[in-house]
Order: C-alpha cells, then structure tokens, then sequence
C-alpha cells in the first residue's frame, strides 16, 4: 500500500509543476525569462527617474517592475495569469518589510491590452509577436507624445523604431 500512496504524491506533484510550467499558455502567451544582460540594458534605455510613470506590460514574475522601481519611478504591472500575479503579490509584500528603499510598484490581475497607456512615461513589454501588433494599434492612439515603448525579441511591424539592437532584439519606440 505504501507505493500507492506514493505514486499518488508523485502524481500530485507532476500535475502541479506541469499547471506552473504551461498555466500562462491558457491566458495566450508562455513564460519567458529575460536574460539578466538584456533587462539591465533595457531599464537602462527607459533612462527612469521618481518623475516618471512606468508599466510593465505582460509582467510575468516582476523581474522588469521590481528593476524598474529601483530607480524610484511608480511602476505597474500588467498581469493576467492568476498564479503569476500573486507570486508579484507576494513579492510586493515580501519587498515590503525587506527592502531599505521603499518601492512605488503594484500589480494589475488584469488583461494588458486593458491598460491606460495616456500617462505612462515608458512601457516595457516581452510579448509573443501577434500581441506586439495589437499593442502597437493601442499604443499609437494611446501614448503621450515623448512616451517610449520598449520591446524585447519581437517588433510593431508597422511602426519604425527610434533605436533598434538587432543583437539582443530589443526595439524602442517613441510617439
């Protein structure tokens, strides 16, 4: 009896990792992580200050809003996938009672392209290609004039970037 119960835990836990592992394919896109080279390069592009208004679109596990909020600018994330926006949640709070700064950052559970882009300062964004086209539409009646969009791996293919680093696919707009 006791390898029943053990095949049943096994089990248990294959089903868990595999809803952690593909829950984001549900909500249309797929978790990818941004390598730590390219989101130090990209936060550094925003060129951010405690002034400025920032959202991180598609936010995954936080890893561009927490960077951003280091440099004292109110950042919000966008994230729809349940399971993602809590662990944000989490670390929000855990952020909270660790951190010797005080960070401006909260997290919408909430469809992106939902998001009131008129006063962000700079948008950041790691979105599969037929998303990227669909915000670039928004983006374009949205923005302010002199607000950035910034895009890793995939391009507004009607838009012109203002920068492009074809090595690293990251892609900046400016409206």
């Amino acid at each position: 009896m006791p390898d029943l119960t053990l095949l049943i835990i096994y089990f248990a836990v294959g089903i868990i990792l595999l809803i952690a592992l593909f829950n984001g394919a549900i909500y249309g896109a797929s978790y990818q992580r941004l390598p730590t080279r390219k989101l130090k390069k990209i936060i550094k592009m925003g060129n951010l200050n405690s002034k400025m208004n920032v959202l991180d679109l598609g936010a995954g596990y936080g890893r561009i809003m927490f960077e951003a909020a280091k440099t004292g600018a109110n950042v919000v994330g966008y994230e729809i996938d349940p399971a993602k926006a809590y662990w944000i949640t989490q670390q929000i709070k855990k952020k909270m009672f660790t951190s010797d700064t005080v960070l401006d950052v909260s997290i919408r559970k909430e469809n992106l392209l939902n998001a009131d882009l008129s006063q962000a300062d700079v948008v950041y964004c790691y979105l599969a290609p037929k998303l990227m086209q669909s915000l670039g539409v928004k983006a374009q009646k949205e923005m302010k004039l002199g607000a950035r969009l910034i895009s890793v791996e995939h391009r507004i293919d009607f838009l012109k970037p203002t920068f492009e680093d074809s090595k690293d696919k990251i892609y900046m707009y400016q409206f």
